[in-house]
């Protein structure tokens, strides 16, 4: 059987992985929101010790939560007056969740399904959380 190991990692210091590297096709994501030296430092260092695939991506207009649920529903809680924009801001960003949540979806699914392979959605295996 052939090992199909992948990861992704949505922003955030890296420096236990970066210290040795990685053998394995791997997807970073940032955000232009979130980033300073030590970030910039940890993702270098794992680009220079990683023999394998490492893809690099980053998200405008955005902030660190944009990879999460936050990014859908901080944006909705700001409309309605229960945070600040700037609250909003430091959590996900600017970025319109219409344009945050595909983009991020899609970049994870064309990662995956070209180092994994197969179907990365439960609705392609038509609803069955299972994959059977």
């Amino acid at each position: 059987m052939q090992d199909r190991a992948a990861g992704a990692g949505g922003g955030g210091e890296l420096f236990p992985v970066a210290r040795q590297g990685i053998d394995r096709p791997l997807l970073l994501l940032g955000t232009d929101g979130f980033q300073d030296e030590r970030f910039e430092r940890s993702w270098s260092a794992l680009l220079s010790r990683s023999p394998g695939c490492v893809a690099r991506r980053r998200l405008g207009h955005a902030s660190h939560w944009v990879f999460t649920d936050y990014a859908a529903l901080v944006p909705q809680l700001a409309a309605a007056g229960l945070m600040t924009a700037e609250g909003r801001a430091a959590m996900v960003g600017g970025i319109d969740p219409v344009v945050s949540v595909p983009w991020v979806r899609e970049r994870l699914r064309a990662f995956f399904v070209r180092y994994v392979g197969g179907a990365m959605s439960w609705r392609d295996r038509g609803g069955d959380l299972a994959g059977g």
